[in-house]
């Protein structure tokens, strides 16, 4: 399949050319709007006018109006402060670094200290990591906000945050469609692929998603969404986001669901599919070949604990690389069947 040999084969890249996510740079704006408010009825989802402002790569100053709103479910219920989605029309996003976007989540810093910054650096050095094995994945831009009340001048917030490729603009890019299902079979979901997604969430340790279902009255999947070769049934991929229950994240309200029965979101369980198991040499063949990559892509500047981090990321070389480790943690830890 074409789009199987670009998501797997070195130095390929798929590209629609919108600015956002084209250049690695963190972007510096500010964002002004009934920001208490918003952090007040966080849970009833309100949408508020505002305006954002940043500097273009020539220094100019450029203002636009967005419309907020809060999103998310299980981080509105730990976060203090909540996370965001920035909304903007065609006509005010033309000519400006949102030229061709029209809704996008935020990842914001859920509390003011320095260990939930680092969980954010973390979990945005998780997406960059997994762009680093295939194109079929969402592309994230740092970025260093200020939060500004329009009606309070006094309350004025600033942290570091990212944006995340909305899924129709990786569909877009990578010749995909979206598939809007309630759930998918093995038998639909592409060999290689979803072998890719497993060892990657086996890595940062994360169990908080599937490949087959989503909670009820969602599309599948559970922190993932499905695409596939437009007018096909089979060869599908569930492109996962929201990577913070990982245990190389490892954040304080972090735990495992009760029927994993796993002692702590650091324990790492393998949950790829026993009929994929031929596909285990090539991908980690990938794993090692990129190694470099995937750790600088984890190594996010002004990140703490980056000496835990390697230590994770070095254990997991040390079980695939291993035959009797991966035999024991992988090939026999397989899940035959739901």
């Amino acid at each position: 399949m074409r789009i199987l040999l670009l998501a797997l084969l070195p130095g390929v890249a798929l590209g629609d050319g919108l600015p956002l996510f084209a250049v690695d740079e963190p972007l510096e704006i500010t964002i002004e709007f009934p920001l208490r408010e918003v952090m007040r009825k966080a849970q009833d989802r309100p949408v508020v006018d505002g305006i954002a402002t940043y500097r273009n790569a020539d220094g100019d100053v450029t203002s636009l109006p967005v419309q907020m709103s809060t999103r998310g479910r299980s981080r509105l219920e730990v976060c203090r402060f909540p996370p965001l989605a920035l909304s903007v029309k065609k006509k005010a996003a033309a000519g400006t670094v949102f030229e061709g976007q029209k809704s996008l989540k935020m990842v914001t810093h859920c509390r003011s200290s320095r260990r939930y910054r680092d969980y954010l650096l973390q979990e945005y050095g998780i997406y960059e990591a997994f762009g680093v094995l295939t194109d079929v994945s969402f592309r994230s831009r740092l970025a260093s906000v200020t939060y500004r009340d329009s009606e309070d001048p006094d309350l004025e917030i600033s942290e570091p945050a990212f944006f995340i490729e909305p899924i129709g603009r990786v569909a877009a890019r990578t010749e995909l469609e979206r598939k809007k299902i309630p759930e998918a079979a093995v038998s639909q979901l592409d060999p290689a692929y979803s072998t890719l997604l497993a060892m990657f969430q086996f890595m940062i340790g994360n169990t908080d998603w599937s490949a087959r279902k989503a909670p009820a009255g969602s599309n599948c999947c559970h922190n993932a969404r499905v695409l596939g070769p437009a007018g096909e049934d089979t060869g599908w991929m569930v492109v996962p986001y929201d990577f913070d229950q990982a245990g190389l994240i490892n954040t304080e309200y972090a735990v495992p669901a009760e029927q994993l029965r796993l002692r702590s979101v650091r324990q790492r369980l393998w949950r790829g599919r026993c009929a994929h198991n031929d596909e285990l040499d090539a991908v980690i063949a990938l794993f090692n070949e990129r190694r470099e990559a995937i750790e600088a892509a984890l190594l996010v500047p002004g990140m703490g604990e980056a000496e835990d981090v390697m230590r994770y990321v070095d254990s997991f070389y040390e079980v695939i690389n291993d035959p009797k480790k991966r035999t024991k943690a992988i090939e026999r830890r397989c899940l035959s069947s739901g």
